[in-house]
């Protein structure tokens, strides 16, 4: 799991991101590793960075492999805008994810084409899932899913942007991009609450309990009322931002029942619009070896 951020300021924009990755082993659940590289400059010399969440790979090849594939593609034919590297980001990943993971995609769609699940059949219809096959069904869709931020500017514009590309194992076609101003991902619940004083969970758990006689969209008035009003005037102050976020989250999940599904080192990057990337905090490579050290 992860928790990563964007923001975009108008003096540039700040990628932030944990480094746990959670793989699952059958019989013994999920084991961590908290030194996964989750936020990538795109090339060398760059004004692109990405950030991602989500499935941590595609079988063999790494994210790191295809985001210098991009910057390959992308020094052969230059973007002209940050749109049309997201939307080229989003054919390149596509093709690659779907070519990989055909028997998963084609085992969805086995599944989703049958009935429901339903415990109190009896007998179960026909063509429904089984209480394993619609376990089996949820836990692909989740699993598969991975997400994208990739921000910057591209010359000569050096107005600063963001887009968010989300490749779902259902989809049709290659994902479209979507613009991205600041957004959290992965494991946003904490900071949500921490913001707006609620996450979507107590909504739908409102909205679930039939004792709110409003619309959804009344009761999120309402609970906005509580909300702090974030205001950040520069780079600095976003980096400060993106980091006590994902700061947050981590320690809100250390000090929790839950499991610690973000953790490790946070890394940060800037890309400011008289500058190209540079890493505000960049793990080394030995902080594997180095991880408890005092020095």
């Amino acid at each position: 799991m992860t928790i990563a951020m964007c923001a975009v300021m108008p003096e540039g924009v700040v990628f932030g991101a944990d480094s746990t990755s959670s793989v699952f082993h059958d019989g013994s659940g999920f084991h961590y590793f908290n030194h996964n590289q989750k936020l990538f400059q795109v090339g060398e010399n760059s004004t692109l960075g990405i950030v991602t969440w989500g499935l941590g790979g595609i079988n063999d090849t790494s994210y790191r492999t295809l985001i210098a594939e991009l910057d390959d593609d992308l020094r052969a034919t230059p973007a002209a805008s940050i749109r049309e590297v997201a939307e080229r980001w989003g054919v390149l990943l596509w093709a690659r994810y779907t070519a990989a993971l055909a028997v998963e995609i084609a085992r969805i769609a086995t599944l989703a084409a049958m009935g429901p699940y339903d415990p109190a059949a009896a007998p179960p219809a026909a063509n429904a899932r089984s209480e394993a096959e619609e376990k089996e069904l949820a836990g692909l869709r989740q699993n598969l899913y991975v997400g994208f931020c990739i921000g910057g500017y591209v010359l000569p514009d050096r107005t600063p942007m963001a887009f968010q590309v989300n490749v779902f194992p259902e989809a049709p076609a290659a994902p479209v991009p979507t613009p991205v101003t600041i957004n959290f991902w992965g494991a946003p619940n904490y900071i949500l609450r921490l913001l707006n004083g609620w996450d979507n969970g107590l909504k739908d758990a409102i909205m679930g309990s039939g004792k709110w006689g409003g619309t959804e969209a009344e009761l999120v008035q309402e609970l906005n009322k509580s909300a702090l009003n974030v205001g950040m005037s520069t780079l600095r102050d976003g980096i400060d931002f993106v980091y006590s976020s994902i700061h947050s989250t981590i320690k809100a999940l250390k000090f929790s029942h839950l499991s610690q599904i973000c953790g490790g080192p946070i890394e940060l990057a800037v890309i400011s619009t008289d500058r190209r990337f540079r890493w505000v905090r960049h793990k080394k490579w030995d902080s594997a070896i180095t991880e408890g050290d005092i020095t």
